[in-house]
C-alpha cells in the first residue's frame, strides 16, 4: 500500500498574505502554475493508495487556509484521503481550534511549522498541543529543515529540538518533514533513537546529488525503516514523487559510487504509514 504522508491544498488568491506573496514573488514562484490546486489534489494523489492532506495555519508568514476548508475537500474523496488540521500557536483560540477539527471535523492528526510559525517548538503554547495529541493519539507532521519564507528564525526547523520533544512525550507520534534538510544527519540522529518519531523524504528527489547522499546516510546508518514517503503536493506530484525516488541511482552514472538499493527505495515507498503512526484507512472509516 503506498500512503502519501505529505499533500497540501489551498487557494493561493485567497490564502497567501502580503508576506508570503512577497515572499514566492522573490523566489521566482508563481502560484499560477499550481493550476487549479484543489482539483489536481483529487487527481494526482490517485498515484497512491491513501494521501494526507492539510493546510498551513501561520499567520506570522501569511498563510491561511482553513481548516474547514480542508475537511470538506477530504469529504470528496473520503474513501482515500485523511484530514490533518494545522493549529497556529499564535492565535488565541488555539487550543478551541484543535478541538474543534478533532472532535467536530474528523481530523486525525495535526501538521506543525514552527519556523513558519515563528515559534520555538519547545514553546509552552506547542506543549500544549503535544499534550493533546498525545492522550488522544493524534500523530504530528512537522515541517522540519529549510524554507523559502523569510522573517522568521531558521533554527525553530533544526530536527534538533524535536529530539527534546520525543523526549518529553515518548508516546506522541512524530513525523519530521523533508528528512530535515539541510540537517538530514542530524534527522536521522533523532529517528533512530525514538520508537515513535519518523521522517518523510518529501520535496527531495528534484536535488538530486542532495538526495542521493541522505539516502546514502539513511543505508550507513540502518535507518531507512524510520522513513515515510511522501510528496509535497503541490509542490511536486504524487506520481512524479514515486518515479523520483524510483530513479535516485541516475545520478550516479558511471561513478562507481555505491547505489541505493531497490529494497530501500521500495520499502519506503510500501510502507504503512498508517500503521506505524496509528491512522485509521480511509475506506475502513466509511463502514
Amino acid at each position: 500500500m503506498i500512503v502519501d504522508i505529505h499533500t497540501h491544498i489551498f487557494k493561493a488568491g485567497e490564502d497567501f498574505g502580503p508576506a508570503l506573496q512577497a515572499d514566492l514573488k522573490r523566489c521566482r514562484v508563481d502560484p499560477a502554475s499550481w493550476g487549479d490546486v484543489e482539483e489536481r489534489h483529487l487527481e494526482t494523489t490517485k498515484a497512491a493508495d491513501v494521501a494526507v492532506v492539510f493546510g498551513l495555519q501561520a499567520s506570522a508568514t501569511g498563510w491561511n487556509i482553513p481548516n474547514e476548508r480542508v475537511a470538506a475537500h477530504v469529504a470528496r474523496a473520503p474513501e482515500r484521503l485523511l484530514f490533518f488540521a494545522s493549529i497556529d500557536p499564535l492565535q488565541g483560540n488555539y487550543m478551541e481550534e484543535l478541538e474543534k477539527c478533532h472532535q467536530d471535523l474528523g481530523a486525525t492528526g495535526v501538521k506543525l511549522a514552527p519556523l513558519y510559525q515563528n515559534a520555538h517548538p519547545l514553546g509552552p503554547r506547542y506543549y500544549d498541543i503535544y499534550r493533546y495529541c498525545e492522550k488522544h493519539g493524534l500523530p504530528i507532521l512537522f515541517h522540519a529543515g529549510t524554507s523559502f519564507v523569510s522573517g522568521t528564525r531558521l533554527d525553530y526547523s533544526r530536527p534538533a529540538h524535536f529530539d527534546a520533544v520525543a523526549v518529553d512525550f515518548p508516546g506522541l507520534k512524530m513525523v519530521l518533514a523533508h528528512l530535515g534538510h539541510p540537517w538530514e544527519g542530524e534527522t536521522i540522529a533523532v529517528i533512530r533513537r525514538h520508537e515513535n518519531v519518523y521522517a518523510d523524504l518529501s520535496a527531495l528527489y528534484y536535488r538530486p546529488w542532495q538526495f542521493y547522499n541522505s539516502m546514502r546516510l539513511l543505508v550507513e546508518y540502518n535507518a531507512s525503516e524510520k522513513v515515510l514517503f511522501g510528496s509535497d503536493f503541490p509542490f511536486t506530484t504524487t506520481g512524479d514523487s514515486l518515479n523520483g525516488v524510483r530513479r535516485i541511482n541516475d545520478v550516479l552514472a558511471s561513478s562507481g559510487l555505491p547505489g541505493i538499493p531497490s529494497g530501500v527505495t521500495e520499502g519506503i515507498i510500501n510502507r504503512d504509514a498508517l500503521q506505524l503512526l496509528g491512522l485509521p484507512h480511509p475506506a475502513k472509516r466509511r463502514v
